[in-house]
Protein backbone atom coordinates (compact mmCIF):
# COMPACT_ATOMS: atom_id res chain seq x y z
CA UNK A 1 0.00 0.00 0.00
CA UNK A 2 1.45 3.26 -0.60
CA UNK A 3 2.13 5.62 2.06
CA UNK A 4 3.02 9.62 2.06
CA UNK A 5 4.85 11.48 4.93
CA UNK A 6 3.76 15.57 5.29
CA UNK A 7 6.03 17.38 6.82
CA UNK A 8 5.22 20.60 8.06
CA UNK A 9 7.24 23.94 10.04
CA UNK A 10 3.81 24.07 12.48
CA UNK A 11 0.72 23.50 13.19
CA UNK A 12 -1.52 24.11 10.19
CA UNK A 13 0.85 24.21 7.25
CA UNK A 14 -0.46 21.47 5.36
CA UNK A 15 -4.08 23.07 5.65
CA UNK A 16 -3.29 25.92 3.79
CA UNK A 17 -1.24 24.38 1.36
CA UNK A 18 -1.88 20.32 0.31
CA UNK A 19 -4.55 18.53 2.15
CA UNK A 20 -6.72 18.61 -0.73
CA UNK A 21 -4.51 16.53 -2.33
CA UNK A 22 -3.76 14.49 0.89
CA UNK A 23 -7.50 13.56 1.09
CA UNK A 24 -7.13 12.14 -2.65
CA UNK A 25 -4.65 10.05 -1.90
CA UNK A 26 -6.47 8.78 1.34
CA UNK A 27 -9.90 8.58 -0.64
CA UNK A 28 -7.49 6.53 -3.34
CA UNK A 29 -5.98 3.99 -0.73
CA UNK A 30 -3.02 5.71 0.42
CA UNK A 31 -1.53 6.03 4.18
CA UNK A 32 -0.48 8.39 5.31
CA UNK A 33 1.03 10.94 8.66
CA UNK A 34 1.93 14.67 9.46
CA UNK A 35 5.14 15.22 10.83
CA UNK A 36 5.21 18.72 12.92
CA UNK A 37 8.42 20.25 13.07
CA UNK A 38 7.89 23.28 15.82
CA UNK A 39 5.19 23.44 18.74
CA UNK A 40 3.53 26.61 17.15
CA UNK A 41 3.66 28.73 20.35
CA UNK A 42 4.59 31.61 19.01
CA UNK A 43 1.90 31.75 16.24
CA UNK A 44 -1.01 31.93 18.73
CA UNK A 45 -3.53 34.65 18.13
CA UNK A 46 -6.37 34.42 20.45
CA UNK A 47 -6.26 35.65 24.39
CA UNK A 48 -3.08 35.25 26.49
CA UNK A 49 -1.34 31.97 27.56
CA UNK A 50 1.83 30.81 28.38
CA UNK A 51 4.46 29.18 26.30
CA UNK A 52 3.48 25.52 27.73
CA UNK A 53 -0.46 26.15 27.35
CA UNK A 54 0.08 27.57 23.69
CA UNK A 55 1.49 24.77 22.63
CA UNK A 56 -0.72 22.73 24.16
CA UNK A 57 -3.97 23.70 22.29
CA UNK A 58 -1.75 24.18 19.22
CA UNK A 59 -1.57 20.37 19.10
CA UNK A 60 -5.04 19.46 19.94
CA UNK A 61 -6.10 21.54 17.22
CA UNK A 62 -3.51 19.90 14.84
CA UNK A 63 -4.21 16.45 16.37
CA UNK A 64 -8.08 17.08 15.45
CA UNK A 65 -7.52 17.99 11.98
CA UNK A 66 -5.14 15.12 11.40
CA UNK A 67 -7.93 12.98 12.84
CA UNK A 68 -10.56 14.47 10.84
CA UNK A 69 -8.22 14.21 7.73
CA UNK A 70 -7.91 10.46 8.63
CA UNK A 71 -3.89 10.43 9.57
CA UNK A 72 -1.66 10.40 12.40
CA UNK A 73 -0.17 13.10 13.57
CA UNK A 74 3.70 13.37 15.11
CA UNK A 75 5.25 16.70 16.66
CA UNK A 76 8.88 16.79 17.03
CA UNK A 77 8.91 19.82 19.59
CA UNK A 78 11.50 22.28 18.56
CA UNK A 79 10.58 25.70 19.29
CA UNK A 80 8.34 27.77 17.11
CA UNK A 81 10.25 30.75 15.48
CA UNK A 82 13.67 29.09 16.14
CA UNK A 83 13.90 26.01 14.57
CA UNK A 84 17.63 25.11 13.52
CA UNK A 85 19.85 23.17 10.97
CA UNK A 86 21.18 20.91 13.68
CA UNK A 87 22.50 17.35 13.89
CA UNK A 88 19.13 16.59 16.16
CA UNK A 89 16.70 17.79 13.57
CA UNK A 90 18.20 15.75 10.50
CA UNK A 91 18.52 12.67 12.95
CA UNK A 92 14.93 13.16 14.06
CA UNK A 93 13.50 13.14 10.75
CA UNK A 94 15.83 10.45 9.30
CA UNK A 95 14.38 8.46 12.36
CA UNK A 96 10.51 9.67 10.99
CA UNK A 97 10.86 8.67 7.47
CA UNK A 98 12.74 4.86 8.13
CA UNK A 99 9.80 4.29 10.75
CA UNK A 100 6.95 5.18 8.46
CA UNK A 101 8.69 4.65 4.88
CA UNK A 102 6.85 6.86 2.53
CA UNK A 103 7.41 6.74 -0.91
CA UNK A 104 6.09 10.25 -1.47
CA UNK A 105 7.14 13.06 1.00
CA UNK A 106 5.46 16.58 1.06
CA UNK A 107 7.62 19.80 2.36
CA UNK A 108 8.32 23.11 1.48
CA UNK A 109 10.38 23.76 -1.37
CA UNK A 110 14.30 24.48 -0.59
CA UNK A 111 14.19 26.06 -3.81
CA UNK A 112 12.78 29.46 -3.17
CA UNK A 113 15.04 32.06 -2.75
CA UNK A 114 12.84 34.77 -3.77
CA UNK A 115 12.30 36.30 -0.11
CA UNK A 116 9.08 38.46 -1.38
CA UNK A 117 6.69 36.87 0.96
CA UNK A 118 7.21 37.48 4.80
CA UNK A 119 5.46 34.85 5.78
CA UNK A 120 6.16 31.97 3.56
CA UNK A 121 10.15 32.48 3.29
CA UNK A 122 10.83 32.82 7.34
CA UNK A 123 13.36 31.21 9.36
CA UNK A 124 11.41 27.64 10.49
CA UNK A 125 10.14 27.69 6.64
CA UNK A 126 13.19 27.93 4.98
CA UNK A 127 15.08 25.43 7.67
CA UNK A 128 12.70 22.76 7.46
CA UNK A 129 12.01 22.82 2.99
CA UNK A 130 16.24 22.10 3.44
CA UNK A 131 15.99 20.17 6.69
CA UNK A 132 13.47 17.46 4.90
CA UNK A 133 15.77 17.60 1.99
CA UNK A 134 18.58 16.67 3.74
CA UNK A 135 17.32 13.78 5.89
CA UNK A 136 15.44 12.26 2.47
CA UNK A 137 18.74 12.04 1.39
CA UNK A 138 20.54 10.56 4.17
CA UNK A 139 17.42 8.33 5.35
CA UNK A 140 18.53 5.96 1.93
CA UNK A 141 21.96 5.84 2.99
CA UNK A 142 23.31 2.49 4.74
CA UNK A 143 26.20 4.36 6.53
CA UNK A 144 25.53 7.45 7.89
CA UNK A 145 22.48 6.57 10.97
CA UNK A 146 21.98 3.13 12.23
CA UNK A 147 19.36 1.19 11.38
CA UNK A 148 17.18 0.04 7.93
CA UNK A 149 17.87 2.50 5.08
CA UNK A 150 14.76 3.82 3.12
CA UNK A 151 14.37 5.03 -0.29
CA UNK A 152 11.44 7.66 -0.90
CA UNK A 153 10.69 8.11 -4.71
CA UNK A 154 9.14 11.54 -5.09
CA UNK A 155 9.82 14.72 -3.08
CA UNK A 156 6.15 17.12 -3.50
CA UNK A 157 7.21 20.34 -2.52
CA UNK A 158 4.36 23.14 -1.62
CA UNK A 159 4.46 26.75 -1.99
CA UNK A 160 6.73 26.39 -4.67
CA UNK A 161 7.55 29.19 -7.02
CA UNK A 162 8.38 26.93 -9.97
CA UNK A 163 5.57 24.34 -9.40
CA UNK A 164 5.03 21.72 -12.38
CA UNK A 165 1.92 19.87 -11.24
CA UNK A 166 -1.33 20.76 -10.35
CA UNK A 167 -3.97 18.88 -8.50
CA UNK A 168 -8.14 19.76 -9.08
CA UNK A 169 -9.31 19.69 -5.66
CA UNK A 170 -12.28 21.36 -6.62
CA UNK A 171 -14.50 18.96 -4.91
CA UNK A 172 -12.56 18.81 -1.31
CA UNK A 173 -12.07 22.68 -1.11
CA UNK A 174 -14.93 22.48 2.05
CA UNK A 175 -13.04 19.60 3.70
CA UNK A 176 -9.83 21.54 3.19
CA UNK A 177 -11.51 24.66 4.85
CA UNK A 178 -12.98 22.48 7.52
CA UNK A 179 -9.30 21.31 8.83
CA UNK A 180 -8.23 24.61 8.54
CA UNK A 181 -10.28 26.07 10.85
CA UNK A 182 -9.52 23.48 13.18
CA UNK A 183 -7.29 25.48 14.09
CA UNK A 184 -8.61 28.50 15.78
CA UNK A 185 -6.29 29.42 17.90
CA UNK A 186 -4.73 31.01 14.58
CA UNK A 187 -7.53 32.34 12.93
CA UNK A 188 -9.57 34.81 14.89
CA UNK A 189 -11.06 36.55 11.57
CA UNK A 190 -11.12 32.65 9.74
CA UNK A 191 -13.80 33.94 7.24
CA UNK A 192 -11.28 36.27 6.09
CA UNK A 193 -8.68 33.62 5.76
CA UNK A 194 -11.52 31.08 4.55
CA UNK A 195 -11.57 33.60 1.10
CA UNK A 196 -7.74 33.68 0.59
CA UNK A 197 -7.17 30.65 1.25
CA UNK A 198 -10.10 29.66 -1.42
CA UNK A 199 -9.02 32.22 -3.84
CA UNK A 200 -5.06 32.84 -3.32
CA UNK A 201 -3.51 29.64 -2.19
CA UNK A 202 -6.10 27.37 -3.67
CA UNK A 203 -7.15 29.34 -6.72
CA UNK A 204 -8.54 29.02 -9.78
CA UNK A 205 -6.04 27.88 -12.73
CA UNK A 206 -7.37 26.42 -15.82
CA UNK A 207 -10.62 24.34 -15.09
CA UNK A 208 -9.77 23.69 -12.36
CA UNK A 209 -11.72 26.35 -9.81
CA UNK A 210 -9.36 25.47 -6.91
CA UNK A 211 -6.25 23.54 -6.96
CA UNK A 212 -2.86 22.84 -5.04
CA UNK A 213 0.58 23.68 -7.30
CA UNK A 214 3.51 21.45 -6.34
CA UNK A 215 7.21 21.07 -7.96
CA UNK A 216 7.75 17.20 -7.99
CA UNK A 217 11.55 16.05 -7.57
CA UNK A 218 11.52 11.88 -9.10
CA UNK A 219 14.26 10.50 -7.25
CA UNK A 220 14.42 8.06 -9.02
CA UNK A 221 15.95 9.59 -12.13
CA UNK A 222 18.78 10.94 -10.07
CA UNK A 223 20.18 7.61 -8.50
Amino acid sequence: MPRFLCFSAHPDDAEFVCTGTLMGLLDAGWQGALVVLTNGENGFKVGDATAPERAAIRHREQEAAAAMLGVPVVFLGHRDGFLAETEELRRQLVETIREHRPDVVFSFDPANQQFDDLNLFHRDHRVAARAVFDAVFAARNRWMYPGEPHAVQEIHFYGSHAPDRVVDISDRMERKLALLACHASQFPDFDRVARFVSEEVSGPLGEARHCERFRVLSIARHT
